[in-house]
C-alpha cells in the first residue's frame, strides 16, 4: 500500500545548501552576426520622425511643392511615402492628399507612374477607372524602342528612369486586377535587355553603368517577366505543366545582380551622382524585395542602409537632405519607402544550393513572390519573402525565413555543416517544405525523395516520414483544402520533431502550382480544374505558413534567440542539479526542453546549474543530490507503487517536482494529478494565487503576475492563436507549508524546445523560461 506523505520539514536542508542572489543580466545572448546599434524599434523613430516632417510640409489643398512641369509627381511621392509607412487611410492627411491627387490631371510619366502607384497603394475601388486611364496613357505614351520619355507620346527615345517608374506603376495597376496589354511587358524586356552593359550593369543613356540604373534594370525585368507570366509552369489544354516553360536561368537578371554585388555601397550611389542617392536606395530596397534577396554580395542591404539614413536624419525636424534634385520632401519619401517597404516581415524563403544549377534548387522563380501576394491579402498586410544561400549562411541568417522551401530533382548534396545548419534551424523553431520538382513534364523526382527520407532519418531516426491525416492543420489550419482538386496521387507527408510537424515533404511540386496563382486574381475566369489545383495548392501553402508561424511574425532587425543547451553536466561542488525523470509518458517528445532552460538560468542568473544528459534512474539513490526533478509528457501515464514510493522520499527531504504538459497535452494533466495525488495525500495538488511568493521576486525571480497566454481555436478565416495576459496557470502543493510540487496544465517544455511552438496551448519562450527560473530560484531559497 502507498505510504502517505508526514510532512517532515527537518529533511529540507540540502536544499538550501546554495543561497543564490541572481543578478538579472541580459534574458537572451544576441549573436555577434547582429548589429546593436540599429533595431526595429530605432526604424519605427526613424519612421515616425519623417511621417511628421512631411506632415508639416504638406499644403493646405492636400499637396506638396511641385517641380516645374510636374502637375503632381511630388505630391505623389509624398504619399505614398506615408502610405508605405503606415499612415491610415482615414488619416486627414491622407484624406486631403487623396482629395487633390483625384482633382489634378497627371501629365508627365513620373507625375501619372507615381499617381497610379498611389491608387493601387490606397486601394479604393472608386480609383480603379483612374487606375485604367492612367494604363492606357501610359501604354500610348510607350517610346517604339520600348521605354518612356518625360511626357506625352514618344515615336523614339525614352530613358531607363522614366521607364522603370512607368514600369512598377503597370505591375501594380495589374496586380490590382487592371488589365495591362502584354505587349506593353514584352516591348519594355526587350529595351531593358538591350541597355544592358557588357559588364551586367546599367547606365543613364550612354553614361558607364550606375547603381540606380543597375537597379531599375533588375527591378524592371521581374516585373515585366513576372506580369508576362513568363514562368517555368504553364497550363496546355488544361492541365498544368511544371517543365518547359520559360527558362529559369535569367542571364540579364543574374549579370545585374552579379554587378551590383560586386560594387555595392549604402554610403554611394555606385557610380552615380551624389545627386541621387535617395533615388539609388529605394531602387536598392525595391531590387532587393523583388528579387527575394537580403544580401548583396555579402552585405545586408537592410541592415546597412537603415543605419546609414538614421545617422543622416537631421535631428531636430527629422527629415533627410540630398544634392540639387533632392530636396528634404523628395529626399524624406525616398527614405521612408525604404525604410518602411524594406522592412516588410519575411514569411517565407527559397534555400540556394550553390552546388546545384538555378533550375534545380529553384525550378519556379515566381513561386514565393505569389505565394505571397496571396498570404498578403489573407492577412491584411504587407510581407515579403527571402532567397537563403546556403554556403554562406548562419544560423542567425536562416532563422530570419520561418517557413523555408527545398526544391529539387536531383538527390540532395549536403556536407555534413549544411545537414547540421539545417537540422539546428528546424530545432530551433524553423519549418522546411521539401518541394519534389519532378512529375508533371518535369521527369522523376525519386532520388530527391530518397535524399529527403534518409535526410530526416538522420535527422530524428524515432520519426518517420509519414502521410499526415486529414484532421493535420496543413489541411485546414486558415483555408480548408479539397484533397479531390489534387492530382492524382497528391499527398503531404511531414515528420513530427520539436513538439510540432518541423518537416514537410510534397511529391508533386506545390511550387509549380504557386507559380501560376496569378490566375485566381483575374475575375471572369472558369473554375476549372487546373484552376481548382492552383487554388488548392495555395491554400496548403497558406496552411503551412500559418501552423509554423500562427501569424506571429519577427521584425526584420529583430535579434535572433537561438536557444543552445551547452555544459549541462557538472560534479563541481555548490552545483544546483536539475534531472528529468522519464515516467513512460512521451517526454522525449521535447528532450531540449530541460537543457535549454538550463543554459537560460545559467545565462541570466548567477546560480549553478547542472543537467543530466539522460534521465534520472527512478530509485532514491540516484535522486539524492537532484533538488528539481522535471516530469513531463504528452500521454497518460500510470506509476508502480515502488516508483510513488521514490517520489514521496524525495518530497519529503527537500526536493521539487516541476510537471509540465507537453503541448498541453489534457491526457498527461488528468494523469499527474491522479498520480500525484497517490504520492502527495492529503497535500494535494491547488491553484496558485496570483499573489503567491513564487510569482513574484521575492525568491529572486521575475514577477509573474502577467504573462501571455496563447490558445488554439478557430474563427471565420481558420485557426486562430487567441492570447490573454494574466498570472500564469499553475498548481502547486506544499509539504509544511514548504512548495513541493509545481505543475503547469499548460505548455512549458515544447516553446523552451524550440521557439514556434504556436500550436501549443500555453506560454511563448521567454515567459515559459521565467517560470522555470522562478521555480529554480524558489527551490534554493524557500
Amino acid at each position: 500500500m502507498d505510504r502517505q506523505v508526514t510532512g517532515k520539514g527537518d529533511h529540507r536542508l540540502f536544499r538550501r545548501i546554495t543561497l543564490v542572489f541572481s543578478v538579472v543580466v541580459a534574458f537572451w545572448t544576441v549573436p555577434a552576426t547582429v548589429h546593436a546599434d540599429v533595431d526595429a524599434a530605432a526604424v519605427n523613430r526613424a519612421i515616425d520622425r519623417g511621417i511628421t516632417y512631411l506632415r508639416s510640409t504638406q499644403g493646405e489643398r492636400g499637396g506638396w511643392d511641385e517641380f516645374q512641369g510636374q502637375s503632381c509627381g511630388l505630391s505623389s511621392l509624398c504619399t505614398l511615402a506615408l502610405l508605405n509607412a503606415g499612415v491610415s487611410r482615414d488619416d486627414p492627411a491622407i484624406k486631403r492628399a487623396m482629395t487633390y491627387l483625384r482633382a489634378t490631371v497627371a501629365e508627365s510619366t513620373y507625375s501619372v507612374a507615381l499617381q497610379t502607384l498611389v491608387f493601387c497603394q490606397h486601394g479604393s475601388a472608386s480609383d480603379l477607372p483612374r487606375i485604367r486611364n492612367n494604363v492606357t496613357w501610359l501604354t500610348e505614351s510607350q517610346t517604339a524602342i520600348g521605354a518612356w520619355s518625360y511626357g506625352g507620346k514618344r515615336q523614339f527615345g525614352g530613358d531607363p528612369s522614366n521607364a522603370q517608374f512607368a514600369l512598377l506603376a503597370l505591375g501594380a495597376a495589374q496586380d490590382r486586377g487592371v488589365t495591362v496589354d502584354p505587349k506593353v511587358f514584352q516591348q519594355a524586356i526587350d529595351y531593358w535587355e538591350l541597355q544592358q552593359k557588357p559588364n551586367g550593369g546599367w547606365g543613364y543613356g550612354g553614361s558607364s553603368a550606375t547603381g540606380s540604373m543597375t537597379c531599375a534594370g533588375i527591378a524592371s525585368l521581374i516585373i515585366a517577366n513576372g506580369r508576362l507570366g513568363n514562368v517555368s509552369s504553364s497550363v496546355s489544354d488544361g492541365k498544368i505543366e511544371c517543365c518547359g516553360g520559360a527558362s529559369t536561368e535569367q542571364d540579364p537578371i543574374a549579370r545585374g545582380i552579379d554587378w551590383l554585388a560586386k560594387r555595392f555601397s549604402v554610403d554611394v550611389n555606385p557610380g552615380g551622382s551624389a545627386d541621387t542617392y535617395y533615388y539609388y536606395l529605394y531602387a536598392v530596397e525595391r531590387t532587393g524585395r523583388l528579387s527575394g534577396r537580403r544580401f548583396f554580395g555579402g552585405h545586408d542591404w537592410y541592415r546597412e542602409g537603415a543605419e546609414r539614413l538614421i545617422a543622416q536624419q537631421d535631428d531636430f525636424q527629422g527629415f533627410w537632405e540630398g544634392g540639387q534634385w533632392e530636396r528634404p520632401t523628395v529626399a524624406t519619401s525616398f527614405a521612408l519607402l525604404f525604410l518602411s517597404k524594406g522592412k516588410r516581415q519575411v514569411v517565407v524563403g527559397q534555400l540556394q544550393r550553390d552546388r546545384a544549377g538555378q533550375s534545380e534548387w529553384q525550378p519556379h522563380p515566381d513561386a514565393l513572390r505569389q505565394l505571397v501576394r496571396h498570404v498578403e491579402r489573407a492577412w491584411g498586410r504587407d510581407l515579403t519573402w527571402q532567397t537563403v544561400r546556403l554556403e554562406d549562411a548562419s544560423l542567425v541568417d536562416v532563422l530570419q525565413t520561418p517557413v523555408l522551401v527545398i526544391s529539387g530533382k536531383q538527390a540532395l548534396s549536403l556536407d555534413a555543416n549544411a545537414s547540421d545548419l539545417l537540422k539546428d534551424y528546424v530545432d530551433q523553431g524553423g519549418t522546411i517544405v521539401f518541394d519534389a520538382s519532378g512529375d508533371n513534364g518535369c521527369g522523376n523526382a525519386a532520388n530527391f525523395q530518397n535524399s529527403v527520407a534518409n535526410l530526416c532519418a538522420e535527422w530524428y531516426p524515432g520519426a518517420p516520414l509519414e502521410r499526415l491525416p486529414t484532421s493535420h492543420p496543413v489541411w485546414n489550419a486558415e483555408r480548408n483544402v479539397d484533397i479531390g482538386a489534387m492530382p492524382n496521387g497528391f499527398w503531404v507527408y511531414g515528420v513530427q520533431a520539436c513538439c510540432r510537424t518541423a518537416v514537410f515533404y510534397v511529391p508533386q511540386s506545390l511550387t509549380c502550382r504557386w507559380e501560376l496563382g496569378d490566375r485566381l486574381f483575374h475575375r471572369g475566369e472558369t473554375d476549372d480544374p487546373d484552376r481548382r489545383q492552383i487554388d488548392h495548392s495555395i491554400r496548403i501553402g497558406q496552411n503551412i505558413i500559418a501552423y509554423a508561424t500562427g501569424r506571429e511574425l519577427k521584425d526584420k532587425l529583430d535579434a535572433q534567440i537561438v536557444l543552445q543547451a551547452d555544459g549541462v553536466e557538472s560534479s563541481e561542488r555548490g552545483t544546483t542539479r536539475i534531472a528529468r525523470l522519464d515516467v513512460g509518458a512521451g517526454g522525449e517528445d521535447a528532450r531540449r526542453a530541460l537543457p535549454n532552460a538550463s543554459t537560460i538560468i545559467r545565462k541570466q542568473t548567477q546560480v549553478a546549474i547542472s543537467v543530466p544528459e539522460n534521465p534520472v534512474a527512478f530509485d532514491e539513490q540516484a535522486l539524492a543530490d537532484v533538488a528539481v526533478l522535471w516530469v513531463h509528457g504528452r500521454r497518460d501515464f500510470v506509476l508502480s507503487s515502488g516508483q510513488r514510493d521514490v517520489l514521496r522520499q524525495f518530497v519529503e527531504r527537500g526536493g521539487v517536482i516541476l510537471g509540465t504538459a507537453i503541448c498541453g497535452d489534457e491526457s498527461f494533466a488528468r494523469a499527474f494529478r491522479r498520480e500525484f495525488a497517490a504520492v502527495l495525500g492529503q497535500n494535494s495538488l491547488q491553484s496558485m494565487p496570483s499573489d503567491h511568493p513564487m510569482l513574484s521576486t521575492q525568491y529572486y525571480g521575475y514577477d509573474l503576475r502577467s504573462v501571455t497566454i496563447r490558445r488554439i481555436g478557430r474563427g471565420a478565416s481558420g485557426q486562430q492563436i487567441r492570447r490573454q495576459t494574466s498570472p500564469p496557470i499553475l498548481e502547486y502543493a506544499e509539504i509544511d507549508d514548504v512548495v513541493a510540487v509545481v505543475f503547469s496544465p499548460l505548455d512549458i517544455s515544447c516553446a523552451l524546445e524550440s521557439q514556434n511552438s504556436v500550436q501549443c496551448p500555453g506560454y511563448g519562450t521567454e515567459d515559459a523560461a521565467k517560470i522555470v527560473t522562478n521555480v529554480v530560484q524558489m527551490a534554493l531559497n524557500q
